[in-house]
């Protein structure tokens, strides 16, 4: 599971940039690189020297200064050739803004090429955004002019916390250069696998060698909980102080939000107005939108009495029968087909008054504008309902889980609940069952707002959804999850205890 997820997380893609400080680059042996990449497809080829205008009639500066439209990837795509180069660059903005626009530009490229290559000038790294560094998988510095090189990278800090990989014969004077040396004792350059590999001539070899640079530094950055070799010679001193601790702490990190995208645009696609508009697809159900309105206005589960009623009053309202476009007992509207919803007059609001900023919060945890909650929390089982030991949450097969707080991912796999991921940080924790695929590892650290993984329909399930648990850390807890116990509550419970900010 875990080599799975690692690959997918390196074939998502990412960037490559390649200085030869003090010469020219090879664009030919660039771009060949840059299609054994992408498996000979495309390449896509940023050049910052300000040396070639490129081929795509889009500058770099122009992905610093707006957002790429349908229009320019049509326009990309009609192009002849074996891919896509940007140049025409000169000094740009070089603010956050500017750098976002950029980013989005280059998650938007990945989708057509998802291993990219920039060529940054060689005389002076500080006239690109130094943003960019931050984002590269690999910086490689290249060329014969070791003097040239070292003062390159001496230069720039933010160059020398990057993944360095100095292809160089040599190495610079450690005196003179003390931070490029530090930087290239600290980098993977001089491993084995990198060790008399020409770059140009064995384009395929290098590029294998890269990725295990990569998935090297996509450990480094996201590290796998085990017991370091130290422990293992120590197994046991390591056992008693084991023995004598309580329990395991989760580790305390970062709070910071991770990445600079946008997640509201595609969450909250609907307004909080007393009605909205709702444009179906020709897939789409009626009773599906419905039960999301009702939930939506009311904060209440719907029946088949409440839903029917809805429904006949909402199709009505719009002008239509109530059994227009039926088929199995289900409404299709047809593709196009506008259907206003509004809000329930004969319903209690009381729900919406109590609990409603609570079926926001958990209705939003999914990149899912239109999802709602099926079940909620019974702690015990009565005439009327079964006992459910957290809240059930219908979505669309596929649909990101968004992680609701900065915290460590645990991840198992059982016949009731299918795959599993819970987050613990240092008071709780947040389960979601019936996962259909992990974007995380054990152990790693999750950052608020990363997609943690998809709904599904694993384990007991009759249709797509997320079964969320929440809970209490404690040493006498009943349930268990990673290195820690804890005691299940209600998670309407969790969300006013903790009141927490949408992810």
């Amino acid at each position: 599971m875990q080599r799975r997820v690692l690959d997918y997380l390196y074939n998502q893609g990412g960037l490559t940039i390649f200085a030869f400080p003090g010469e020219d680059a090879d664009y030919e042996a660039l771009e060949q690189f840059a299609l054994v990449q992408n498996a000979g497809a495309r390449f896509v080829l940023f050049d910052l020297t300000a040396k070639r205008d490129g081929n795509t009639g889009i500058t770099v500066n122009t992905l610093f200064e707006r957002d790429l439209t349908e229009d320019d990837i049509k326009q990309l795509e009609a192009l002849q050739g074996q891919g896509w180069s940007f140049g025409g660059y000169s000094p740009v903005n070089k603010s956050e803004d500017a750098f976002r626009k950029f980013y989005h530009n280059l998650e938007l490229l990945k989708k057509k090429a998802p291993h990219m290559v920039a060529l940054l000038p060689g005389d002076e790294p500080g006239a690109c955004h130094e943003y960019i560094f931050h984002i590269a998988k690999a910086v490689v510095i290249g060329g014969s002019a070791i003097e040239a090189a070292a003062a390159y990278v001496e230069d720039s800090p933010a160059l020398q916390k990057a993944a360095l990989l100095w292809l160089l014969k040599g190495m610079p004077n450690k005196k003179v250069y003390p931070r490029t040396y530090k930087a290239i004792k600290r980098s993977f350059s001089k491993s084995k696998e990198f060790r008399d590999l020409d770059w140009k001539k064995s384009p395929e070899k290098f590029n294998e060698a890269l990725a295990l640079l990569s998935k090297a530094e996509i450990l480094r950055k996201n590290p796998l909980d085990g017991l370091p070799k130290i422990f293992v010679k120590l197994f046991f001193l390591f056992f008693i102080v084991i023995v004598l601790l309580p329990f395991v702490y989760p580790t305390k990190i970062d709070m910071d939000v991770s990445n600079m995208r946008d997640r509201f645009a595609e969450r909250d696609k609907l307004s909080v107005a007393p009605s909205f508009e709702y444009t179906f697809d020709g897939k789409e159900t009626v009773q599906r939108i419905a039960r999301y309105a009702i939930g939506r206005f009311n904060a209440v589960i719907t029946n088949d009495k409440m839903l029917k009623r809805y429904i006949q009053e909402t199709m009505a309202e719009n002008g239509y029968a109530y059994k227009a476009w039926e088929k199995n007992n289900l409404i299709y509207p047809p593709e196009g087909t506008v259907i206003k919803f509004s809000r329930p007059d004969n319903l209690s609001k009381a729900a919406a008054d109590s609990i409603g900023a609570a079926w926001k919060y958990w209705t939003t945890i999914v990149s899912d504008s239109v999802a709602y909650i099926t079940e909620f929390y019974h702690e015990f089982a009565s005439e009327n309902q079964r006992q459910h030991n957290g809240i059930d949450l219908a979505s669309r097969q596929g649909a990101r889980i968004l992680a609701p707080f900065a915290a460590k991912a645990w991840t198992s796999k059982d016949e009731r609940g299918g795959i599993i991921i819970g987050l613990v940080r240092e008071k709780d924790v947040v389960i979601f069952m019936h996962c259909d695929q992990l974007l995380y590892l054990d152990g790693q650290e999750v950052m608020p707002g990363d997609p943690i993984a998809t709904v599904g329909t694993t384990g007991h399930t009759t249709g797509p959804h997320a079964h969320i648990v929440t809970g209490l850390i404690s040493k006498n807890g009943n349930k268990r999850i990673g290195n820690v116990k804890y005691k299940v509550i209600d998670p309407i419970k969790w969300f006013y205890m903790f009141k927490p900010s949408s992810p």
